[in-house]
Protein backbone atom coordinates (compact mmCIF):
# COMPACT_ATOMS: atom_id res chain seq x y z
CA UNK A 1 0.00 0.00 0.00
CA UNK A 2 1.32 3.46 -0.91
CA UNK A 3 2.64 5.49 1.99
CA UNK A 4 -0.25 7.98 2.13
CA UNK A 5 -3.02 5.38 1.70
CA UNK A 6 -4.53 4.04 4.89
CA UNK A 7 -7.54 2.13 3.48
CA UNK A 8 -8.31 0.89 -0.02
CA UNK A 9 -11.62 -0.70 -1.02
CA UNK A 10 -11.38 -2.93 -4.09
CA UNK A 11 -14.60 -4.09 -5.77
CA UNK A 12 -16.33 -4.37 -2.40
CA UNK A 13 -19.82 -5.83 -2.32
CA UNK A 14 -22.06 -6.51 0.64
CA UNK A 15 -25.27 -8.54 0.71
CA UNK A 16 -27.68 -9.03 3.58
CA UNK A 17 -29.32 -12.40 2.92
CA UNK A 18 -30.22 -11.91 -0.77
CA UNK A 19 -30.51 -8.12 -0.66
CA UNK A 20 -27.71 -6.21 -2.32
CA UNK A 21 -26.68 -3.38 0.02
CA UNK A 22 -23.42 -2.20 -1.58
CA UNK A 23 -21.65 -3.14 -4.77
CA UNK A 24 -18.69 -2.07 -6.92
CA UNK A 25 -17.19 0.05 -4.13
CA UNK A 26 -13.75 1.22 -5.22
CA UNK A 27 -12.49 3.91 -2.88
CA UNK A 28 -9.18 5.05 -1.43
CA UNK A 29 -8.73 6.89 1.88
CA UNK A 30 -5.45 8.72 2.38
CA UNK A 31 -3.76 10.16 5.42
CA UNK A 32 -5.15 13.59 6.31
CA UNK A 33 -8.41 13.22 4.38
CA UNK A 34 -11.69 14.62 5.71
CA UNK A 35 -14.46 12.71 3.92
CA UNK A 36 -18.13 13.57 4.19
CA UNK A 37 -20.32 10.60 3.28
CA UNK A 38 -23.76 11.58 2.05
CA UNK A 39 -26.65 9.84 0.32
CA UNK A 40 -30.26 8.70 0.79
CA UNK A 41 -31.56 6.64 3.69
CA UNK A 42 -31.04 2.96 2.94
CA UNK A 43 -28.24 3.74 0.48
CA UNK A 44 -25.63 1.86 2.50
CA UNK A 45 -23.75 4.65 4.31
CA UNK A 46 -23.76 3.06 7.78
CA UNK A 47 -23.02 -0.36 6.29
CA UNK A 48 -19.96 1.11 4.58
CA UNK A 49 -18.78 2.60 7.88
CA UNK A 50 -19.13 -0.78 9.61
CA UNK A 51 -17.19 -2.44 6.83
CA UNK A 52 -14.38 0.10 7.17
CA UNK A 53 -13.99 -0.42 10.92
CA UNK A 54 -14.21 -4.22 10.63
CA UNK A 55 -17.59 -4.82 12.26
CA UNK A 56 -18.79 -6.36 8.98
CA UNK A 57 -16.92 -8.33 6.34
CA UNK A 58 -17.41 -7.81 2.60
CA UNK A 59 -19.45 -10.43 0.77
CA UNK A 60 -16.83 -10.12 -1.96
CA UNK A 61 -13.93 -7.87 -2.81
CA UNK A 62 -11.41 -6.69 -0.24
CA UNK A 63 -10.65 -3.85 2.13
CA UNK A 64 -6.92 -3.31 2.55
CA UNK A 65 -5.90 -1.47 5.71
CA UNK A 66 -2.53 -0.01 6.59
CA UNK A 67 -0.78 -2.18 9.17
CA UNK A 68 -0.40 0.80 11.51
CA UNK A 69 -4.05 1.84 11.26
CA UNK A 70 -5.90 2.52 14.52
CA UNK A 71 -9.59 3.36 14.18
CA UNK A 72 -11.85 5.31 16.53
CA UNK A 73 -15.56 4.82 15.86
CA UNK A 74 -18.66 6.73 16.93
CA UNK A 75 -21.67 4.71 15.82
CA UNK A 76 -25.05 6.16 14.87
CA UNK A 77 -26.98 4.38 17.59
CA UNK A 78 -24.52 4.52 20.45
CA UNK A 79 -26.06 2.93 23.54
CA UNK A 80 -26.00 5.57 26.22
CA UNK A 81 -28.63 5.35 28.94
CA UNK A 82 -29.15 8.92 30.13
CA UNK A 83 -30.63 7.67 33.39
CA UNK A 84 -27.66 5.45 34.25
CA UNK A 85 -25.63 7.08 37.08
CA UNK A 86 -22.38 7.51 35.16
CA UNK A 87 -20.33 10.68 34.82
CA UNK A 88 -18.93 12.24 31.66
CA UNK A 89 -15.40 11.34 32.79
CA UNK A 90 -16.39 7.70 33.32
CA UNK A 91 -17.93 7.52 29.84
CA UNK A 92 -14.72 8.82 28.28
CA UNK A 93 -12.63 6.38 30.31
CA UNK A 94 -14.68 3.50 28.89
CA UNK A 95 -12.69 4.09 25.71
CA UNK A 96 -9.59 2.71 27.45
CA UNK A 97 -11.17 -0.58 28.49
CA UNK A 98 -9.47 -3.61 27.00
CA UNK A 99 -11.11 -7.05 27.15
CA UNK A 100 -9.73 -9.72 29.44
CA UNK A 101 -11.05 -13.04 30.63
CA UNK A 102 -12.56 -11.55 33.79
CA UNK A 103 -13.56 -8.10 32.58
CA UNK A 104 -11.71 -5.01 31.39
CA UNK A 105 -8.89 -2.96 32.85
CA UNK A 106 -7.71 0.62 32.63
CA UNK A 107 -4.21 1.83 31.93
CA UNK A 108 -2.45 3.75 34.72
CA UNK A 109 -2.73 7.14 33.04
CA UNK A 110 -6.32 6.65 31.76
CA UNK A 111 -7.86 9.29 34.02
CA UNK A 112 -5.19 11.86 33.23
CA UNK A 113 -5.57 11.28 29.47
CA UNK A 114 -9.37 11.39 29.71
CA UNK A 115 -9.23 14.73 31.53
CA UNK A 116 -6.89 16.08 28.87
CA UNK A 117 -9.35 15.03 26.16
CA UNK A 118 -12.21 16.67 28.04
CA UNK A 119 -10.16 19.87 28.26
CA UNK A 120 -9.51 19.71 24.50
CA UNK A 121 -13.28 19.53 23.98
CA UNK A 122 -13.96 22.35 26.49
CA UNK A 123 -15.78 19.81 28.66
CA UNK A 124 -13.36 19.63 31.61
CA UNK A 125 -15.77 21.44 33.94
CA UNK A 126 -18.44 18.81 33.15
CA UNK A 127 -16.22 15.85 34.04
CA UNK A 128 -18.19 14.86 37.14
CA UNK A 129 -21.62 15.71 35.77
CA UNK A 130 -24.00 12.81 35.18
CA UNK A 131 -24.30 12.06 31.47
CA UNK A 132 -28.05 12.60 31.63
CA UNK A 133 -27.52 16.19 32.78
CA UNK A 134 -25.70 17.15 29.59
CA UNK A 135 -27.19 18.56 26.40
CA UNK A 136 -27.22 16.54 23.18
CA UNK A 137 -24.22 18.43 21.79
CA UNK A 138 -22.28 17.96 25.03
CA UNK A 139 -23.00 14.23 25.08
CA UNK A 140 -21.81 13.94 21.50
CA UNK A 141 -18.51 15.63 22.43
CA UNK A 142 -18.12 13.06 25.21
CA UNK A 143 -18.66 10.19 22.78
CA UNK A 144 -16.11 11.61 20.33
CA UNK A 145 -13.64 12.02 23.19
CA UNK A 146 -14.24 8.38 24.14
CA UNK A 147 -13.46 7.30 20.56
CA UNK A 148 -10.13 9.18 20.75
CA UNK A 149 -8.91 7.35 23.85
CA UNK A 150 -7.00 4.75 21.84
CA UNK A 151 -5.14 7.52 19.96
CA UNK A 152 -6.58 6.50 16.56
CA UNK A 153 -5.16 7.87 13.34
CA UNK A 154 -8.58 7.43 11.67
CA UNK A 155 -11.84 8.65 13.20
CA UNK A 156 -15.10 7.32 11.72
CA UNK A 157 -18.33 9.04 12.78
CA UNK A 158 -21.84 7.97 11.81
CA UNK A 159 -24.08 11.06 11.91
CA UNK A 160 -22.56 12.64 15.04
CA UNK A 161 -24.65 15.80 14.67
CA UNK A 162 -28.05 14.14 14.25
CA UNK A 163 -30.79 15.50 16.57
CA UNK A 164 -28.73 18.35 18.02
CA UNK A 165 -29.20 22.07 17.50
CA UNK A 166 -27.45 23.98 14.67
CA UNK A 167 -25.11 25.87 17.04
CA UNK A 168 -23.87 22.59 18.56
CA UNK A 169 -23.51 21.11 15.09
CA UNK A 170 -21.19 23.91 13.99
CA UNK A 171 -19.17 23.58 17.19
CA UNK A 172 -18.66 19.87 16.53
CA UNK A 173 -17.75 20.54 12.87
CA UNK A 174 -15.16 23.07 13.99
CA UNK A 175 -13.80 20.63 16.56
CA UNK A 176 -13.50 17.89 13.93
CA UNK A 177 -11.72 20.33 11.64
CA UNK A 178 -9.12 20.87 14.37
CA UNK A 179 -8.79 17.12 14.96
CA UNK A 180 -8.28 16.68 11.21
CA UNK A 181 -4.96 18.50 11.51
CA UNK A 182 -3.60 15.31 13.07
CA UNK A 183 -6.09 12.58 12.18
CA UNK A 184 -7.97 11.37 9.13
CA UNK A 185 -11.76 11.75 9.43
CA UNK A 186 -14.69 10.02 7.76
CA UNK A 187 -18.08 11.43 8.69
CA UNK A 188 -21.55 10.34 7.63
CA UNK A 189 -23.96 13.25 7.58
CA UNK A 190 -27.38 14.30 6.29
CA UNK A 191 -26.32 17.90 6.79
CA UNK A 192 -25.04 18.88 3.34
CA UNK A 193 -23.65 22.14 4.76
CA UNK A 194 -20.66 20.17 6.05
CA UNK A 195 -19.42 20.22 2.46
CA UNK A 196 -18.56 23.91 2.70
CA UNK A 197 -15.63 24.80 4.90
CA UNK A 198 -15.09 21.46 6.64
CA UNK A 199 -14.93 18.37 4.43
CA UNK A 200 -12.21 18.08 1.80
CA UNK A 201 -13.82 15.27 -0.20
CA UNK A 202 -17.31 13.83 -0.54
CA UNK A 203 -18.49 10.27 -1.12
CA UNK A 204 -22.08 9.92 -2.35
CA UNK A 205 -23.36 6.45 -1.40
CA UNK A 206 -26.45 4.89 -2.95
CA UNK A 207 -25.61 1.19 -3.37
CA UNK A 208 -22.66 2.28 -5.52
CA UNK A 209 -20.34 5.17 -4.68
CA UNK A 210 -19.56 8.47 -6.39
CA UNK A 211 -16.47 10.49 -5.48
CA UNK A 212 -16.55 14.30 -5.40
CA UNK A 213 -13.51 16.50 -4.88
CA UNK A 214 -13.89 19.96 -3.38
CA UNK A 215 -11.09 22.24 -4.62
CA UNK A 216 -10.32 25.45 -2.79
CA UNK A 217 -11.91 27.51 -5.58
CA UNK A 218 -15.30 25.85 -4.76
CA UNK A 219 -15.73 24.44 -8.28
CA UNK A 220 -16.41 20.71 -8.02
CA UNK A 221 -15.42 17.86 -10.26
CA UNK A 222 -17.61 14.78 -10.22
CA UNK A 223 -16.36 11.30 -11.00
CA UNK A 224 -19.60 9.45 -11.64
CA UNK A 225 -17.85 6.08 -11.68
CA UNK A 226 -20.51 4.71 -14.04
CA UNK A 227 -23.42 5.77 -11.85
CA UNK A 228 -25.98 7.37 -14.17
CA UNK A 229 -29.03 8.32 -12.17
CA UNK A 230 -27.91 9.89 -8.91
CA UNK A 231 -28.98 13.38 -7.90
CA UNK A 232 -25.78 15.35 -7.39
CA UNK A 233 -26.23 17.09 -4.05
CA UNK A 234 -22.74 18.56 -4.32
CA UNK A 235 -23.51 20.29 -7.61
CA UNK A 236 -26.83 21.50 -6.20
CA UNK A 237 -25.16 23.02 -3.16
CA UNK A 238 -22.40 24.64 -5.18
CA UNK A 239 -25.00 26.12 -7.55
CA UNK A 240 -26.90 27.65 -4.64
CA UNK A 241 -23.64 28.99 -3.20
CA UNK A 242 -22.70 30.65 -6.50
CA UNK A 243 -26.21 32.14 -6.90
CA UNK A 244 -26.03 33.74 -3.46
CA UNK A 245 -22.62 35.20 -4.25
CA UNK A 246 -24.08 36.61 -7.48
CA UNK A 247 -26.99 38.22 -5.60
CA UNK A 248 -24.57 40.08 -3.32
CA UNK A 249 -22.64 41.61 -6.21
Amino acid sequence: MAQDKIIECKNVKFYFTKERILYNVNWTISKGDFWAIIGPNGGGKSTLARLLVGLLKPSSGEIIRDTNLRIGYVSQNTFLNRHFPITALEVVMMGFLKPRLFGGFLSKNAKETAMRLLAQFNMESFAHKKIGELSGGQRQRILIARALCGNPNLLVLDEPTASIDPKSQKEIYHLLQQINQEKTIIMISHDVSILLGYAKKVLYVNKEVTVHYLPKNIDTACDTNGFDEHFCEVEMLMGLWHSKIGEKK
